[in-house]
């Protein structure tokens, strides 16, 4: 294979792996109120990420009591609901505030409402804004990169190409040489 055809071919993918890269998700977006009973319950909402982005939004309990918001990976949320809680993407106990999470890769994610420690018999509203957008900062940086990459490798195979290229065959074509032409003047 020449190696024009390689540069044209992986600087092509480049080109489209860096327009993906560099093109953020659409925002999604929700509120409502929502109701943890009395007891050992939790509300969650499950948020399933095709490409990176960033979870935020704000929270209020309507009454003033304490709740506490988590934001968790699909690993995260497995043993949360096993009883552990060693890691979240984030974590704030109060009875208003804000939150934000960055998800780096694709997959479950999952904001959880749980009763504040003193409050775990009676039942919590909780007013909820959200929103799942695909601002990702590294991931931008990223598709930028590896879009000029890709206009770099077309650009070296376009020139090896033209470079390479043999001048047209004149192959099949008969040339002449042209007639001469004989003057003469008017009245001989």
């Amino acid at each position: 294979m020449r190696v024009f055809r390689v540069l044209l071919t992986t600087g092509g993918i480049f080109l489209i792996v860096g327009i993906y890269l560099a093109i953020p998700a659409a925002a999604v977006s929700g509120n409502g109120t929502y109701s943890v009973p009395a007891g050992n319950f939790y509300y969650r909402i499950i948020f399933n990420v095709q490409k990176a982005g960033r979870i935020s939004g704000q929270f209020s309990e309507t009454s003033g009591s304490i709740v506490t918001l988590y934001v968790f990976t699909s690993a995260q949320f497995d043993s949360y609901r096993n009883g552990v809680v060693s890691q979240d993407l984030f974590a704030i106990t109060g009875s208003s505030g804000g939150f934000s999470a960055s998800v780096a890769f694709p997959g479950d994610y999952y904001l959880v409402i749980q009763h504040g420690a003193s409050f775990v018999n009676q039942a919590e509203a909780v007013q909820l804004t959200w929103q799942l957008d695909g601002s990702n900062f590294f991931l931008l940086g990223l598709g930028i990169t590896i879009f000029v990459v890709g206009v770099i490798l077309t650009f070296l195979g376009y020139r090896l190409r033209s470079r390479g290229a043999p001048p047209p065959s004149t192959a099949g074509v008969i040339l002449f040489d042209q007639p001469k032409s004989e003057s003469t003047t008017p009245g001989e």
